[in-house]
């Protein structure tokens, strides 16, 4: 009797793992929903992580539109920005209302598309224009468009696929951040039906989920209730995915200072004092970085020889 309860504990463990191994995913698979999350009154899990990310990870952007009032440029004719998710922006004179006036934008080598479609990244700093004074400008550094022609009903969260498959549902395979806050938790999916992206759009925008940056979502959580438990899933209406910088128009990177320990594309003049991590900068990459700017790329290597300096 003793022996047979050996083989049927064996042959349920051989189970598993089949159903483990046909599954496909890696090996952040769980089985069932082994995340316990916290719980509002109506048994609802509340947030999931451990956790909240940091702010500096979903902000700022903006939402963009052209100013097209009549009067003497540059006090007309330029743009309205403001904060997603937020009832005010800080304007570059220090106020803070529902919307900002600045009269020109700093595209930093971010593509320039149709503002309709565009959210951007970035910061209103203060530029003063003559007689007009201090009329601001936003400095972009990152810039992201529109799958479709959808308007973008909803919060707006940045959102990456976690890698995780159950046997179970509901199962927390992405999880999403909603900009310009510190709030995060992990979701049952993403429901993209309604974000009007057509069969040729929808692999591509799954692909960036597992991306390192992700994609940015607009929508509504609802409550999804399965043998699982009950979690939240992201209803989609707009999706926007990050446009690389135009680097073709950019001057190329250099290395430059005296020991050769900056990236820049244009020279730049240091003291002379010599540190042992300079020399790790040598074998290193120069280039532009996702953001725009000039830098050195952090491979592998690059990061051990500055570890061990």
């Amino acid at each position: 009797m003793l022996n047979f309860k050996y083989i049927r504990a064996a042959l349920v463990a051989a189970a598993l793992a089949a159903l483990t191994w046909s599954s496909g995913a890696s090996s952040s698979l769980i089985t069932g929903n082994l995340e316990k999350p916290s719980v509002l009154n109506g048994g609802v899990p509340e947030s999931v992580s451990a956790l909240p990310d940091s702010i500096n990870a979903t902000s700022t952007f903006y939402g963009l539109r052209r100013d097209l009032r009549r009067c003497v440029s540059p006090l007309c004719g330029g743009y309205f920005v403001r904060r997603v998710n937020m009832s005010s922006t800080r304007c570059a004179n220090g106020r803070f209302i529902s919307e900002c006036y600045v009269a020109g934008i700093d595209w930093h080598g971010q593509p320039e598309t149709d503002i309709a479609h565009l959210l951007v990244r970035g910061s209103i700093v203060v530029r003063r224009y003559g007689k007009f004074g201090n009329l601001g400008e936003l400095r972009v550094s990152e810039s992201w468009t529109t799958i479709s022609d959808n308007q973008p009903v909803g919060t707006y969260y940045l959102v990456r696929d976690r890698g995780v498959r159950c046997i179970t549902f509901p199962c927390l395979t992405h999880h999403e951040e909603k900009l310009n806050s510190n709030f995060s938790r992990n979701v049952a999916g993403v429901k993209l039906e309604a974000a009007g992206l057509g069969e040729n759009n929808a692999p591509i925008v799954n692909a960036a989920m597992t991306g390192p940056e992700g994609v940015i979502v607009t929508g509504t959580d609802v409550v999804v209730t399965g043998p699982g438990s009950s979690s939240f899933e992201l209803k989609a209406t707009q999706v926007y995915v990050r446009k690389k910088p135009e680097i073709s128009s950019m001057k190329p990177c250099i290395k430059t200072g005296c020991s050769s320990q900056v990236c820049s594309d244009h020279n730049v003049i240091t003291t002379c004092e010599f540190r042992p991590e300079y020399a790790c900068y040598q074998k290193a990459v120069c280039e532009r970085q996702t953001d725009g700017n000039c830098g050195f790329t952090k491979t592998r290597e690059l990061t051990a020889c500055l570890a061990r300096k």
